[in-house]
This record gives structure tokens, C-alpha cells and sequence, in this order.
């Protein structure tokens, strides 16, 4: 009996090897291994083979023949340690169930799910009566397992079942492994084959003008995974991808982008990385020219690509960078052209035939209302107060263009030195007063991005009033420069100030320091000494009576003082300034005296 049963295995595993190299699908190659594993032992009922899936993490059913319904039983979806099979891949070890109370125990920790699927794929007249296990190991990794099923109570597993078993299951590693080698050189050699083809098309793609948008869709129906374009600053320029992404894989790209931005000497960088339940690789190609880097091609790939893989998308990468190349000459030249003509708009150089045409051939229509705004870009620290960088100076313009500008066709910006100038422009017939406050808006958002990055900088912005045509645009950039003035002379909180915010306080820019003194000494002055000499706080009584519009009770509140105190304060400082708080012309001088001593 025994030799009988020896012969049987060689016989049995004589056919396994055959069935290996019968095929190189993988499919056809286990449901030829489990229909052979069933005949060769009597008390096989069914079986099924198992392979553990590393983004899911959990092991699928491949192949489920014997008495079993395959479509519904290839549904379950087993995590290690669960029923016979997953406590077998937990082991990493054959384990055998040999009756019906240690296959309940084991069946007990499968999921709800599972279990009505196992019901549902197992007809009500058939019973597990014992189990045997084999875990398939490939490389000292358990990568699977192979289950036979008894429904028979008179037939028992023997233990050279559990040995047959076991050498079956180290042939379904060497199939796997094999097909997965085949496959994987199947798919190279298909990946460079239309490496050279895709490269063909996208060169036509920057032939035809086609832009870059094109060419990345076009790549991504290629390869069938995401695709993200970075450029030089980071920022996210084309992309294509199967679904939306997620604010986490948003968030993941970001950080990969940066860390491949600190190492573009690298030919490429991979990572794999988790996002929820979901394994991907990350593959970031820099993009470089023989000047500068023009930024990154990211791809996030499900399945693995492998290193010819990644090489094919490296030639792919030298064509997107003659695109970019051309692009960015093109950008260059328009800004170039755009900076020159704003130069001398901004300068107040009349507008002669000549700039009538650069005006007609940069877009700018003459009579649209304009509004100029002027940045100052300095360094926070005294000590490094040169010039700022060429790389921040483009990156200036860049936000410049991005969060100010934006859809503002007919705008433009540009940089001088360390200052930035930007022209907005609206339409002939649209009210001033609107657009002056969402400027503004802009105005704060953009320095808030700007010191957001750059933190060592310091930025203050000017907004000029809006006039009626671009002959008049430089008043309207005087007026941008005279806020920068004013906030830089005088303790300004706000740093970003509109001239119509101003009011009075503009007449104050057309004085001297000396006169603007003299001015307050002559109608505060004996105040201003009588606080040096007793430290009181008449003064401020005063400045806040005045911002309160002369309201005794709102200004009682506010100096959290009595009305009756308030009043004899008040009595006090007409007395020292020789002056009636209720005289018009007096109060204006006052007032007027007040805000620039505050300023």
C-alpha cells in the first residue's frame, strides 16, 4: 500500500511538472494543478488555490474546483489567520483539520461576508468533514496556499496526502514565479516597443503645436496611469489620471515633488507609498536642460514599474523637455517684450505711433481703465538688504501672475530691480470704486503667498486709483508708489494700502518731516509737554475723542472712565491748548495734528 501510494505522488507530481511547462498562463496553469491535486488523493472532495494579493492584503481565490460553485467562491476574500486556509498562511506551515469540530472553530473566524459566500458556493447536502492546508513559499515568503476539502466522513487524509500536498505546493510556486518572470519581460518588451512609437507621436504632438496638456494626455492613455507635470517652482502645471484625486494623494504628490526638488541630480526617484488601503509606486522624473531645471513628470502607478519601464519613460521625458524648452523661450521673449513696453508706460512716455503698435501686438487696448499696483521686495534683515535672487525673482513673477493677475488677460506684471509692477485692466464703462477693494483682497493674499515661501522677505504694496485709459496709467502708478512711501515714512500697520485709503493723509506725503512737526507742535505742542512733564493721559483722551466723532459716552466706554471724569478732562486740555472743542476749524487742525502725530 505504501509503495502504491509513493508511486502515486511521483505519478501525480510527474503531471504537475508537465502542467507547468504546458502553459504560461497562470490561470489555466492552477486550475490544471488543484483538478490534479483532487484526483490523486481518495478523499479530496475539492480544493482550491489561493494567492495573497499585497495592495488588497488579503489573499483571492485563483482557481476552486470539486464541489464547489468557482464564481461565487472566487468572491471571498480571506485576511491572514482567517478559516483553515488564512490560519495556514499565517503559519506559514501544512496544517491539517481532522474532523468536523476543529473545521468549526477554524470557520468561525470568518467574516459575516465570507461566511455567506462559503454558504452560498457549498451545496446544503455537503459538509467539511476534514481540511488539509499548504502553504505556497516562494523566495521564504509565503506568497499563497493550496486547501484540499473532505466531505466524506469514511475518507480521512492520510499523511502522505499532506506530503503530496506540500510538493504540489512548491510547484505552484515555481509557476507563479515563472509566469510572473514571462509576463513581466513580456511587458517590457511591449513597453519599449511603444517607447519608440509613443516618442514618435508626442514629436509630432511639439511639431503640430499641440502644447504640453496634449502630450501628457497623450502619454497617459499610453501607460494607463496617473501622470502629474511639475514645473521649476512646483507647481502643478498638467496632469491626467483615471478618477479626481484624493486631498491625501494631493498631499502625498506635494511631498514627493518637494523631496525629488532636493535631489534633481538624481536620474529619477521611486517610493512606494500607502494611501488608505492602496499601494502605489511613485516615480518622479526630473526635467532638466542644460541651463536649468524646468521641473518634474511624476507617475503613480498601481502595479510596479519596473527598470526598462522607467527608461523608456526617460525618453519619453527628453521630448516633453523640448516642449517645455520651446515654451518657456517663448514665455521668456513675451515677458521680455511686455516688461520693456510697461517700462515705459508705467515711466510716462507718451504714447507715439510706436507704442501704439507694441500696445496692438501685446494686446493692450488704449482706451480700457487701468489700475497699477507697485510691490516692494525686501529683505526683513538690515544686513542683507542686496539684491534678491534671480531664482526669487522669477518665482516673485510667477505669483505674481498666478494669484494676482489671474484671469486679468489684459494685465500684466513685471520686475525691476526690487520692485514688482503689475497693470490690471478693466473695461472703459466699469465702476473704479468695486475693483479698488477686490484689488486689495488680491494685494493681501499675494503677500501672504509671498512671505508664506519666502519668509525673509518683506513686503509692502501700493495700489493706485483707477484711470481712463493707458496714456494716463502712470499717474496711476505714482499714486501706488506714494502709499509704498507713505507706509515705509510712517507706522503703518496694514501693509498693503490703496492711495483712496489715504484721504487727507495724501496731503501729508507733500510735506517735509520739518514742516509736518512744526504743524503739530503749533496746535498740540503745550499738550504733547504737559504729558512729557506729568505723564497724564490727556492726549489720548483726546486722540480717542476724536476717533470716537466727539461722543462722550462711547468715548467714556472706551477709557473706561466716568462721563463727569471725561468732562473735566476735556475742560482741562481747552484750557492747556488755549482752544473750544466745539469750534470746527480748531477741531479739524486738532484732528488733523492728532493723526500725524500718531503716524
Amino acid at each position: 500500500m505504501q509503495d502504491t501510494l509513493t508511486r502515486r505522488q511521483l505519478k501525480s507530481l510527474v503531471h504537475v511538472s508537465t502542467v507547468i511547462n504546458s502553459s504560461l498562463d497562470i490561470e489555466t496553469i492552477f486550475d490544471l494543478i488543484i483538478d490534479e491535486a483532487i484526483s490523486a488523493v481518495d478523499a479530496a472532495g475539492g480544493g482550491s488555490i489561493w494567492v495573497f494579493d499585497q495592495q488588497k492584503q488579503r489573499l483571492m481565490a485563483k482557481s476552486a474546483h470539486g464541489l464547489f460553485y468557482p464564481q461565487i467562491f472566487k468572491s471571498i476574500e480571506l485576511s491572514s489567520g482567517e478559516s483553515m486556509t488564512g490560519m495556514t498562511f499565517q503559519a506559514e506551515k501544512g496544517l491539517v483539520f481532522k474532523n468536523e469540530e476543529e473545521i468549526k472553530q477554524a470557520l468561525d473566524t470568518l467574516t459575516p461576508c465570507n461566511r455567506t459566500l462559503l454558504d452560498e458556493s457549498i451545496s446544503n447536502n455537503f459538509h467539511f468533514t476534514s481540511v488539509i492546508s499548504s502553504p505556497i513559499i516562494l523566495k521564504g515568503t509565503c506568497i499563497g496556499v493550496i486547501t484540499l476539502d473532505s466531505f466524506d466522513k469514511s475518507l480521512h487524509f492520510k499523511k502522505e496526502d499532506m506530503q503530496l500536498l506540500d510538493a504540489i505546493a512548491q510547484q505552484a510556486a515555481i509557476a507563479l514565479e515563472k509566469s510572473n518572470i514571462y509576463h513581466n519581460e513580456k511587458k517590457t518588451v511591449q513597453l519599449l516597443s511603444r517607447s519608440i512609437e509613443t516618442q514618435r507621436n508626442i514629436a509630432n504632438l511639439v511639431v503640430n503645436g499641440e502644447g504640453i496638456q496634449s502630450i501628457i494626455d497623450y502619454i497617459y492613455k499610453t501607460i494607463g496611469e496617473h501622470i502629474f507635470l511639475f514645473d521649476e517652482t512646483g507647481e502643478l502645471t498638467a496632469s491626467a489620471c483615471r478618477a479626481p484625486v484624493s486631498e491625501e494623494m494631493k498631499s502625498e504628490l506635494l511631498r514627493f515633488e518637494k523631496q525629488n526638488d532636493q535631489s534633481l541630480n538624481s536620474p529619477y526617484s521611486v517610493s512606494n507609498i500607502t494611501i488608505g488601503l492602496e499601494n502605489y509606486q511613485f516615480i518622479a522624473l526630473p526635467l532638466q536642460s542644460k541651463m536649468k531645471p524646468l521641473g518634474s513628470l511624476i507617475i503613480v502607478s498601481k502595479d510596479p514599474i519596473g527598470e526598462d519601464g522607467i527608461n523608456a519613460l526617460e525618453h519619453i521625458c527628453t521630448v516633453i523637455m523640448l516642449e517645455l524648452v520651446k515654451e518657456q523661450a517663448v514665455y521668456e521673449t513675451q515677458q521680455r517684450l511686455q516688461g520693456e513696453f510697461m517700462t515705459k508706460i508705467l515711466s510716462g512716455q507718451a504714447i507715439d505711433e510706436t507704442l501704439m503698435k507694441q500696445a496692438k501686438k501685446l494686446q493692450f487696448d488704449l482706451n480700457r481703465n487701468y489700475i497699477a499696483v507697485s510691490v516692494s521686495v525686501e529683505n526683513k534683515d538690515k544686513l542683507q538688504r542686496g539684491a534678491i535672487s534671480e531664482n526669487v525673482i522669477n518665482n516673485l513673477l510667477h505669483m505674481a501672475n498666478k494669484y494676482f493677475l489671474g484671469k486679468n488677460s489684459q494685465g500684466a506684471a513685471l520686475i525691476d530691480q526690487n520692485k514688482l509692477a503689475a497693470l490690471f485692466s478693466y473695461p472703459a464703462k466699469l465702476q473704479a470704486a468695486n475693483q479698488a477693494g477686490s484689488i486689495k483682497q488680491l494685494a493681501l493674499h499675494l503677500q501672504q503667498e509671498i512671505e508664506k515661501t519666502y519668509n525673509e522677505l518683506d513686503i509692502t504694496i501700493g495700489i493706485g486709483r483707477m484711470k481712463p485709459n493707458l496714456a494716463a496709467a502712470h499717474e496711476s502708478f505714482k499714486e501706488a508708489e506714494k502709499c509704498i512711501t507713505f507706509m515705509k515714512n510712517y507706522q503703518f500697520e496694514e501693509r498693503a494700502l490703496s492711495y483712496t485709503d489715504l484721504g487727507i493723509q495724501r496731503f501729508i506725503l507733500r510735506n517735509s518731516e520739518e514742516e509736518l512737526l512744526d504743524f503739530v507742535h503749533e496746535v498740540i505742542g503745550p499738550l504733547i509737554q504737559y504729558e512729557q512733564a506729568r505723564k497724564g493721559d490727556l492726549l489720548q483722551t483726546l486722540l480717542t475723542y476724536l476717533r470716537q466723532n466727539q461722543n462722550i459716552k462711547r468715548t467714556a466706554v472706551a477709557l473706561h472712565v466716568h462721563t463727569n471724569t471725561l468732562n473735566y478732562r476735556l475742560k482741562r486740555i481747552e484750557e492747556i491748548l488755549s482752544t473750544d472743542l466745539t469750534d470746527g476749524q480748531q477741531l479739524f487742525n486738532i484732528q488733523l495734528a492728532g493723526n500725524i502725530y500718531h503716524l
